[in-house]
């Protein structure tokens, strides 16, 4: 039982941590872009302090696929406590829609090794106004290395919302202006287990995030170099 529970802990965590998998979501929807809210050149670097402990986000290459140019990172997000693993996770344009893109996941915990396959979502729409929102979903699934226990599969659901556009806000006694506040909000659920999570984003136009909060933790970006 408790590696049971073990593994949807991990699974939940991997997906509230967000961002090829079933997708609502439609290229065709997105509308034309306002500005540039995250320059994506090979060479661009982020580096954000969390709780005292400073990580760089660094786009390290770019390829194109189907007429898309993605980004890679060389991590948008890091292992927890209790979990460590590798993702690959990119950064895709479609004119005023950001998408993530999540490579298959293999991770190890407390003797458990498991991959999830990868996904994508719209994380930010640029040209939306205050209070309107976008929303789609995706699944994914998880198998791991217990003998005889089945794979798990998961449906999350996701809405994002504008909050404040043309702000100004000050991140580590810098001002940034033009930024646009907006939130995620992520239901997965699976084998009647369900789970739930907010993210907070402040993104500046021409610098990219400059702030998130998630689940009482808060990151602030640093410093940054744009090629």
């Amino acid at each position: 039982m408790r590696k049971l529970n073990k593994c949807f802990a991990i699974l939940f965590v991997m997906t509230g941590l967000m961002f090829n998998s079933c997708s609502s979501d439609s290229e065709e929807t997105a509308g034309e872009s306002t500005g540039d809210y995250w320059p994506s050149k090979v060479g661009n670097q982020w580096v954000f302090d969390q709780d005292g402990t400073e990580s760089t986000v660094k786009i390290q290459s770019s390829s194109n696929k189907d007429g898309n140019t993605y980004y890679k990172f060389n991590q948008l997000f890091g292992a927890t406590d209790e979990i460590s693993g590798t993702v690959g996770a990119s950064l895709k344009k479609v004119k005023g829609d950001y998408y993530i893109v999540i490579d298959e996941v293999s991770y190890s915990s407390e003797g458990i090794t498991g991959k999830t396959t990868g996904y994508e979502y719209i994380l930010f729409k640029d040209y939306l106004d205050v209070n309107q929102t976008w929303a789609g979903s995706y699944s994914l699934e998880t198998s791991f290395n217990i003998p005889n226990f089945p794979s798990l599969k998961m449906n999350a659901n996701y809405t994002g919302t504008i909050l404040e556009k043309g702000i100004s806000l000050k991140v580590k006694e810098v001002t940034y202006n033009n930024v646009i506040k907006f939130k995620l909000h992520i239901e997965a659920s699976t084998q009647e287990q369900t789970s739930s999570s907010d993210i907070y984003y402040w993104i500046a136009k021409d610098v990219g995030i400059v702030k998130l909060e998630s689940s009482g933790t808060t990151s602030e970006l640093v410093s940054y170099s744009l090629k």
